[in-house]
């Protein structure tokens, strides 16, 4: 694992351990931070890890603007509300989305290393901004 993961997944660690993973905020980052170990130690592959990061912010929105965890609501709808509730900033909002295309077109994307860790650490700090 790089010296940088190395510190993002002790300082994620650390909180989740401290903060506990009850909130929506602890079970997404629980989540990203798997997807780091896993990505780190090459046990996941990189369209793994952009998955799993898609559906751990899919499923902190939900639970953030008390939307069903079964509803079908797409991740463009409740980005839309995320924001009229201020819930993320706009930029936020942007990654997000495109973090989320990258999902939809995955099998027509060939992802670099860099592009997976920077999907990892913006996720895990439009998280971690919310938890408190």
């Amino acid at each position: 694992m790089a010296l940088d993961l190395q510190v993002i997944f002790a300082n994620v660690s650390e909180k989740e351990r401290v903060m506990g993973h009850h909130s929506a905020e602890g079970r997404a980052i629980r989540t990203l931070s798997r997807a780091l170990n896993g990505w780190s130690v090459g046990d996941l592959s990189a369209h793994d890890v952009i998955i799993l990061c898609d559906q751990a912010i899919e499923d902190w929105l939900k639970a953030k603007l008390n939307v069903s965890q079964w509803s079908a609501k797409n991740m463009t709808e409740l980005l839309v509300r995320a924001l009229e509730k201020k819930l993320v900033a706009r930029i936020d909002a942007v990654r997000l989305q495109k973090l989320h295309n990258r999902r939809t077109r995955l099998d027509q994307t060939k992802l670099a290393a860099a592009q997976v860790v920077a999907a990892l650490v913006e996720c895990i700090q439009i998280v971690d901004k919310h938890w408190s």
